[in-house]
Order: C-alpha cells, then structure tokens, then sequence
C-alpha cells in the first residue's frame, strides 16, 4: 500500500494490480435492498436462480471505478444511480476478517471483497476455485425506476435478513416471496415459486463475513 505525504488514503492506493478488479452496488429501498437475477441454470439437477449485486468488470472506456458501476447500473437495470460516499470501507478476506479504512477522495466504497471465484455455493474462500478477485461495492441510490435489462431478466428486493439467508444456503423463491421481497420480473416469465435461489459473487461474501452483523450493517449504508 502507498501512502501520501499526508498519510490521507484514496480507493486507487489500495486497489491491487494483480487479480480481477469488479464492481458491485448496494442499492437501498427503506428496508429492502435490490439484486439482480441471472437466467436460470441448473445445478446437482435443480433449477436455480442466482442473486448478484447489480455491477460487473472495467471496460477500457471507463474512466474509474465510479464510472464503471454507473455504466453497469444503466445497463442492468435501466436506471441511473448517484453514488454515495461510505464513512468507512470495509476490508473484507475471509469469514470474521474484516478491516475498516477510512478514505479520502471522491470514491468511498462500502466495501472491497477479495473473494475467489468458481467456488461451491456460499463457500467463497473455498481452496477449490479458478482464481482470486476484488469486487468494489459502492452504495447507490436510483435516480429512477429500476427495470431488468440485459443479462438480468428479473430484479429482486430482498430485506437484510434475506441477504444474509441467501448467502447462507438455499432459499425457494416462494419463501422469499412469502416473506415480503418483491420480484421484478419485466417482460419475462415469472420464475417457478418452488426455484431454488442463492446470493453469489461479492454480496455472498460481505454477508458471511459479517455473519449475524449482516443487517445492522446493511441497514446503516
């Protein structure tokens, strides 16, 4: 890690150069907060639905992380989002292995997460995996109304305690449904109640490593 003279710490001083750099939001609704949802696939015979933070990689036409995300929500979710700086970020690399820094500069994340990836479900750390990432999650608030676009035929409104659940282990729809989330679905079929659902990418991650603080914390962004 560099440092200024000043000792004042930006996001691009602690970015890593070596491993896959991503972007992840946290968008909040009162108490709800929103994912997308990936086409269906199937798993061990199972269909299932897999939740994820809306963002995705750096394309060279962006100009920074901030940037990055933003082009990523117009393009997922139709909507534009104004980012709001994080008082602290969390450093996240493992189960209970979480630092908090505080920034300076304009990009204030909630959160870096180093997380490996092609994993098994809600094993994040797993040493089976094809490689190490570090997703950027900003918090975000919508300048509209979201819709699905693209590669997310539907959007899902999940409470704190659902975030946490979802990262734990798998939940039906139907009982996510039951308990007051609210599914986005366009102009796609509604999926099946009994269709299996799981948190994944850098959100799975933040939730298992925060454990039982999932929705305190969640609920101050």
């Amino acid at each position: 890690m560099s440092r200024k003279s000043t000792d004042k710490i930006e996001l691009a001083d602690i970015i890593p150069g070596d491993i896959f750099i991503g972007t992840s939001l946290i968008i909040r609704r009162q108490d709800r907060f929103l994912y997308g949802i990936r086409p269906p696939k199937l798993w061990q015979d199972r269909t299932v639905l897999e939740l994820t933070g809306i963002g995705g990689g750096l394309e060279k036409k962006d100009e920074s992380l901030s940037s990055g995300v933003q082009r990523e929500a117009q393009e997922e979710i139709d909507c534009e989002v104004r980012l709001i700086p994080a008082t602290k970020t969390l450093i996240v690399r493992g189960f209970d292995d979480i630092t908090r820094l505080a920034l300076s500069g304009e990009e204030r994340p909630a959160a870096l997460v180093y997380r490996s990836w092609r994993t098994p479900p809600h094993q994040p750390w797993h040493p089976d995996n094809q490689g190490s990432a570090c997703l950027v999650v900003f918090i975000g608030e919508l300048l509209g109304r979201p819709r699905p676009a693209m590669e997310l035929p539907q959007l899902i409104w999940l409470s704190a305690e659902q975030v946490l659940e979802t990262a734990r282990r798998d939940v039906m729809l139907g009982e996510l449904l039951a308990a007051g989330s609210e599914l986005i679905s366009g102009g796609s079929p509604s999926p099946r109640l009994e269709t299996v659902t799981r948190m994944t990418d850098s959100q799975e991650a933040l939730a298992l490593a925060l454990g039982d603080e999932t929705p305190s914390v969640y609920c101050s962004f």
